[in-house]
């Protein structure tokens, strides 16, 4: 399985670089809308294996809404949001749905609409909004997906101590601190080879917060297959599971580095262009 796993990220990470820092920006949004409706399906799957009725159409199209808002500067993302809120549960209403079920089940598509359309919505911003936006994705991607094969390999040899027995008994604190020790050294090796414009400290900082933030939306994506009793989201990346299981980290990750770069780094460069 980890052969399977460690060939696809081989064949797949060329096309992703050249899609991130090379290909046309409308590509990468394609790419990204593409990933997003895929993992949306998955996730929506899981309250499916729990006996829950999703409207499943419904919810794609709204999240692809809630993904244009992040693309066209006209649409506003309380657009796709509002749309989430209102005409999900109005589905639930004016169809001849389960009335015991309503609750959860509309509670379901709308947290996977929103959580999938939201989070998939910053990694598209992530790479938009900022000239060096292509160099951010490719740090988080680099970060996060090393942090977690640090993880694994520290974890594997010598962990001993369960860092979540109850939703994921492999992972271990020894794994957790091998991950975080991952993400910092590539971090700095980011910043030192081809984004220097990520001050050393941030990127460590940002490198120690990703790869903790990764862990937890694995644990989250873990909590809900389990809560389903799945083992994999899906099946169409071998060794990998499914597009949720393989990107449920950056998807947790994406708004965390947007934020930590507009509020933090942004402002810390331009203090120091104002102090010059």
């Amino acid at each position: 399985m980890r052969f399977a796993r460690e060939i696809t990220a081989l064949v797949a990470a060329p096309v992703a670089i050249w899609i991130t820092g090379w290909g046309p920006v409308w590509l990468f949004n394609a790419t990204m809308a593409i990933i997003s409706v895929l993992a949306l399906y998955e996730f929506l799957a899981l309250g499916k294996a729990k006996g829950y009725d999703v409207p499943t159409v419904l919810c794609i199209a709204i999240m692809l809404i809630i993904i244009a808002a992040f693309i066209i500067e006209e649409l506003s993302v309380e657009l796709g949001m509002f749309a989430a809120l209102l005409i999900i549960p109005a589905s639930y209403v004016v169809t001849k749905k389960s009335l015991e079920n309503s609750l959860p089940s509309s509670a379901i598509a709308v947290l996977a609409t929103t959580y999938v359309g939201m989070l998939g919505g910053s990694l598209i911003r992530l790479h938009n909004d900022f000239p060096e936006g292509y160099k951010l994705v490719f740090f988080l991607l680099l970060v996060v997906w090393l942090g977690d094969s640090g993880a694994y390999y520290v974890g594997k040899q010598f962990g001993k101590h369960k860092l979540s027995p109850r939703i994921s008994p492999k992972k271990t604190v020894e794994g957790l601190i091998g991950g975080v020790t991952a993400s910092v050294i590539a971090a700095i090796v980011i910043h030192f080879t081809f984004f220097p414009a990520f001050p050393l400290l941030h990127a460590i900082i940002a490198g120690v917060l990703l790869s903790i933030a990764g862990v937890i939306g694995d644990l989250a994506e873990s909590m809900w297959k389990r809560s389903a009793a799945v083992k994999d989201s899906g099946t169409l990346i071998p060794g990998h599971g499914g597009f949720l299981d393989r990107f449920d980290s950056i998807l947790f990750t994406a708004p965390i580095l947007y934020c930590y770069w507009t509020l933090i780094v942004h402002e810390f460069r331009s203090l120091n262009v104002m102090q010059g």
